[in-house]
């Protein structure tokens, strides 16, 4: 699969990621699980705008987002 398709599909899973997460936050009562969750969110919707780790030569994203939290 060409380089620009797996981009592509990566972004998209990426704000599926971030969209799932907003809604979690906003059916939550939970102050702290609603503010993990769009901190998440705003994680993983950047993550959509970076390069494929694999070609900015950096570890893997979602290894990246849980040593920041």
């Amino acid at each position: 699969m060409p380089d620009s398709e797996n981009d592509n599909k990566r972004e998209l899973e990426c704000l599926r990621l971030a969209s799932d997460l907003k809604q979690l936050a906003a059916d939550t009562a939970n102050p702290r699980l609603k503010a993990h969750c769009l901190r998440m969110a705003k994680l993983w919707s950047g993550e959509a705008d970076e390069k494929s780790p694999r070609h900015a030569g950096i570890e893997d994203a979602r290894t990246r987002s849980v040593r920041l939290h």
